[in-house]
């Protein structure tokens, strides 16, 4: 069965967001969901591979949030734009 964990560093980079990139987010992680239980993301959704065991899916144009999956687990790490992910990836590369 599929999980869905949150790390610190996730609820870290959400207590940033404006009103509006939540809302956003509370939107797309309802996408996340779909994507996980029958496999079929919904148009636009953009989960895509970003590194060895990290992916990416688009909140909105700026907006992305990465996940970590090993296995059935997928770890939320981070919401951020292109160079805050960009940052990420630079300090956490597999």
């Amino acid at each position: 069965m599929k999980r869905i964990l949150i790390l610190p560093s996730f609820e870290r980079s959400v207590k940033k967001l404006t009103r509006q990139d939540k809302d956003n987010f509370a939107e797309s992680l309802e996408d996340f969901n779909l994507f996980l239980l029958p496999g079929e993301a919904p148009a636009g959704f953009g989960f895509k591979k970003i590194d060895h065991d990290k992916y990416e899916f688009r909140v909105d144009i700026r907006l992305r949030v990465v996940v970590k999956v090993e296995g059935d687990n997928y770890y939320l790490v981070l919401a951020g734009n292109h160079d805050e992910v960009k940052r990420y990836l630079h300090h956490h590369r597999a």
